[in-house]
């Protein structure tokens, strides 16, 4: 598996948890997790397939930057 990193304005555990539970329906397979305490925010998905589009564009729908690193 591979470790997939994104940087992210997601600023509250409340914002972190909502877009957890959107990720985990389009990419469910994946562990998905937010370091919330670093000043990029970081969102972690270990995967064995290409998921940033997908990943950036739930982000996007939502409202919140997301770029992978």
């Amino acid at each position: 598996m591979n470790l997939e990193i994104f940087k992210t304005n997601v600023e509250t555990q409340e914002q972190a948890n909502y877009l957890l539970r959107l990720l985990q329906h389009c990419i469910s397979d994946c562990p998905i997790s937010f370091d919330l305490k670093d000043s990029n925010r970081i969102l972690q998905v270990q995967t064995n397939r290409e998921i940033s589009e997908v990943v950036c564009s739930l982000f996007v729908k939502q409202g919140f930057y997301c770029q992978k690193l």
